[in-house]
Parts: structure tokens; sequence; C-alpha cells
């Protein structure tokens, strides 16, 4: 079984999209499969992995609340080999009330 590592804070501009992207790509480069589990409604991360939140079917938001959707439908490779992401949707900042 592979290693979970979360990078979380309340506070906004301490660094955690830098450092979840840094550490991920590094990762990666390094030969370790790497998933990213955008749960930040405002979607840096997907973003800053060069994916447009526009258009996007698949998201967290639908991996949590839909019974259809499966995590491994959600995937998106980036261009980072051994990287991949399930991508952000603004649609999370409600989610906990539906949960």
């Amino acid at each position: 079984m592979g290693k979970a590592i979360a990078i979380f804070n309340q506070k906004g501009g301490v660094g955690k999209t830098t450092t979840n992207i840094n550490l991920a790509a590094c990762l990666a480069l390094k030969g370790k499969k790497i998933l990213i589990l955008d749960i930040d409604p405002q979607g840096n991360t997907t973003s800053g992995m060069g994916i447009s939140k526009k258009g996007l079917v698949r998201t967290m938001y639908e991996v949590l609340l839909s019974d259809k959707i499966e995590p491994s439908d959600a995937i998106i490779p980036t261009r980072v080999k051994n990287l991949d992401i399930i991508p952000a949707s603004v649609q999370l900042a409600g989610a906990e009330i539906e949960l």
C-alpha cells in the first residue's frame, strides 16, 4: 500500500499549493506514482498543474457526493510522468453541508 501525505492549514498564503505541487513533482520525477486529491474549492493546485477548471465533468466534488463516480473515473494525467490529479471544483465549498 502507498503512503498518504496531507498538506493543510486553515490560514491562506502559507504555501500549501506551492508545497503540494513541488513535493508531488519531485516525488514523481524520482519514479514514485503520485495522485493529488485537490479538495480546495479554489482549485489552485488544479490550475497550478496546468488543468483548466472550466468544463471538468468529474472532480473531487462528484467523487465525494456521487455514488456513481469512482475515484478512478476522475483521475486526470498531468504533464509530469507518474503524476496524476483528481481536480477540484468550486462546488466543494458546499460539500460539507451536503455530506
